[in-house]
């Protein structure tokens, strides 16, 4: 009897328990953005015959790799993703959707599956055709640098692998800086090249990545010890948003500063629309929920960066994920004008932005060039 009152009791929490998570989706109101994971939520999909026939009406309420309406709006939805990622730590599990819990609080990406290196490689062969030479900047994946972090139980990062297929595969007139060599020698040193809680590089990778460039390309580096440092303390990325482990301490966003460009103009272009301002740097940003923006406004279509101070009288193009916002500062120290393109938006031609007295730079982390799609629009 006292079996049978307790399977009926724990039958009764089980319905009271989904009759009130049932009752709170539909009454708590839906938000366009998550603030805790960066990203915006799935809309309500659209009503139509054509979405109930062709499965798209389903798919879009229960969602997929991309995320749906009901997950994404689930109430309390944060608390559940990081009870799951913490009960997987519990029993063993060594990744948690799609990242691992690494040492000394990293968060780092599982490896994606990278098809797309060979033929965004094919792609640039062919855009370089057309010039003397263009520049290729591949970032070492966290995962690859830091794998003394990560646990025993995981995927190994190909990073190795992409790099031989790059040098191997490349045109003859594609310049590779291979960065390997050099970061895993600062890495050992100790210097923070990743941040613990984002999938970016830090500025310290990121000047790092920079000499390396210089020394390929003939330029003289800004030194370091010219630079001002400024830190910023509560940053929270996106390895942090995504992962669910929310009890992970937090990192320290830091900003290198010539401060002698004091002159430098930049463009935002979306479209028809030019925005110009005079920094390359957005302060209010560092108050919002997404800090990385502070480098450049973040993700646009075109931003160009003028240095009318510059000795020289060259320009550089940069096609880019956004591995080159806190790079690009770094750059227009060389550089009368740096322009960065971000193929997601850009759909015009990239050579029309090139002269004769332009260089080119392919500036991409690890996990986007081995999985972007977007370099078939390249032209």
């Amino acid at each position: 009897m006292n079996s049978k009152k307790a399977q009926i009791s724990l039958v009764a929490i089980f319905l009271a328990f989904t009759f009130i998570l049932t009752g709170a989706f539909f009454i708590i109101p839906k938000k366009d953005y998550s603030s805790q994971e960066k990203r915006y939520l799935a809309k309500f999909p659209e009503i139509s015959l054509e979405n109930f026939l062709s499965g798209k009406f389903t798919s879009s309420l229960e969602g997929g790799e991309n995320g749906g309406y009901i997950p994404d709006h689930f109430p309390f939805r944060s608390f559940f993703v990081g009870l799951n990622s913490y009960a997987n730590l519990v029993i063993g599990s060594t990744a948690s959707n799609g990242y691992y819990y690494a040492d000394e609080g990293y968060i780092i990406t599982k490896p994606p599956k990278y098809d797309s290196a060979a033929q965004n490689l094919r792609l640039i062969n062919d855009f370089a055709a057309s010039f003397d030479e263009v520049n290729l900047m591949v970032v070492p994946s966290p995962g690859y640098i830091l794998e003394d972090k990560l646990p025993l139980n995981r995927t190994d990062y190909p990073d190795k692998e992409v790099y031989s297929t790059l040098s191997r595969e490349k045109a003859d007139n594609v310049n590779l800086i291979n960065l390997e060599n050099a970061f895993k020698s600062e890495n050992e040193k100790g210097t923070q090249l990743y941040y613990r809680t984002d999938h970016h590089w830090t500025s310290a990778g990121a000047y790092l990545g920079y000499t390396e460039l210089c020394g390929d390309m003939g330029l003289s580096p800004v030194k370091a010890d010219s630079l001002t440092v400024s830190k910023y303390e509560n940053f929270y990325g996106t390895t942090y948003s995504s992962s669910g482990y929310f009890l992970t301490a937090p990192d320290t966003l830091e900003i290198w500063e010539n401060e002698e460009l004091n002159r430098v103009k930049v463009n935002i272009i979306e479209g028809k629309e030019k925005k110009t301002f005079d920094s390359m740097y957005f302060p209010a940003h560092l108050e919002e929920d997404d800090m990385y923006p502070v480098f450049l406004d973040g993700n646009h279509a075109l931003t160009e960066i003028e240095n009318p101070a510059s000795e020289s009288d060259r320009s550089l193009v940069i096609v880019k994920d956004s591995y080159a916002h806190c790079m690009a500062p770094f750059l227009v120290n060389n550089y009368q004008k740096v322009v960065m393109v971000d193929l997601r938006y850009y759909k015009d031609s990239v050579s029309k932005l090139c002269d004769e007295n332009t260089d080119i730079l392919f500036l991409y982390g690890m996990n986007n060039f081995t999985t972007d799609k977007n370099l078939a629009f390249l032209q």
